[in-house]
């Protein structure tokens, strides 16, 4: 069991060890009756993952994206609960007094056992939680809530939406001030959310497309969620004139499996 636990630990580190090659851009959005959350993860590894886990008496099911060196990049779960995260430098973290420490893959625990955006603040403030030295997680759900947590100004933090929309990249928002967003892919995004006048797989489509990436750090991958309708639009290597579309009860009702992600697309 230590063995596991430490195992998982060192997978933890090893995934968010350098932010500049996994950057990545995620937004999350609420309008018009719709809950669209889309990612585009960034990297220079393009051995793709998808891991399907059909619920069981104590977990929930699951479809979480990944590489085949590091399974668990973020994905979404039976009750609409969406979880990704932004790899940092180093934050700074450190434990809170008279917390215990969870010791497990963050996003996988998440979703295999919370349905809302209150219980991961729950879980958030019950564990001590080491990953949140290089990484922050964006999290939504199907009631329309979202928020990131991420550790700035000496505390673990959960930064809310204050709009329709709310954009993720790869820097401690608490830390910034007086809106000096260090980063042109959260510029971006915002400019294009904020003239929107309606929220649609189109628009998000629009802001992914925007803020892809090219070069030493790739987008490998994008995803559009419908969290609402259960539905996850998959683009590959930032090709979006070409989407494959998973109903996700379908999918986690044909039982377990890892599916290589390039390999539901034709080229």
């Amino acid at each position: 069991m230590r063995q596991k636990k430490f195992l998982a630990l060192l997978v933890i580190l090893f995934w968010f060890s350098s932010a500049s090659l996994w950057a990545c851009t995620i937004v999350m959005a609420v309008k018009d009756g719709k809950i669209l959350v889309g990612n585009n993860e960034d990297r220079s590894f393009f051995q793709t993952t998808i891991r399907i886990s059909p619920a069981t008496e104590r977990r929930f099911g699951r479809i979480i994206f990944g590489y085949t060196d590091a399974p668990f990049q973020g994905g979404m779960n039976d009750q609409g609960l969406f979880i990704d995260g932004n790899a940092l430098r180093s934050t700074g973290w450190k434990p809170e007094e008279g917390k215990p420490h969870f010791n497990g893959i963050v996003i996988s625990y998440l979703l295999a056992n919370c349905a809302t955006i209150a219980d991961v603040q729950a879980f958030f403030q019950k564990f001590n939680v080491r990953a949140l030295d290089r990484a922050r997680f964006p999290v939504a759900d199907r009631n329309g809530d979202s928020m990131v947590v991420e550790y700035g100004q000496g505390k673990v933090q959960f930064v809310v939406r204050n709009a329709y929309y709310q954009i993720a990249t790869n820097f401690v928002f608490t830390n910034v001030k007086n809106g000096n967003y260090p980063s042109t892919r959260y510029k971006t995004a915002d400019r294009i959310l904020k003239s929107a006048k309606s929220l649609d797989i189109a628009l998000i489509r629009k802001v992914l497309d925007a803020t892809h990436q090219e070069g030493r750090s790739t987008t490998v991958y994008s995803n559009i969620y419908d969290l609402k309708n259960g539905q996850i639009h998959i683009y590959n290597v930032h090709n979006f004139s070409e989407a494959v579309i998973l109903e996700f009860n379908e999918e986690v009702a044909k039982g377990a499996k890892t599916i290589d992600l390039t390999s539901l697309f034709k080229k």
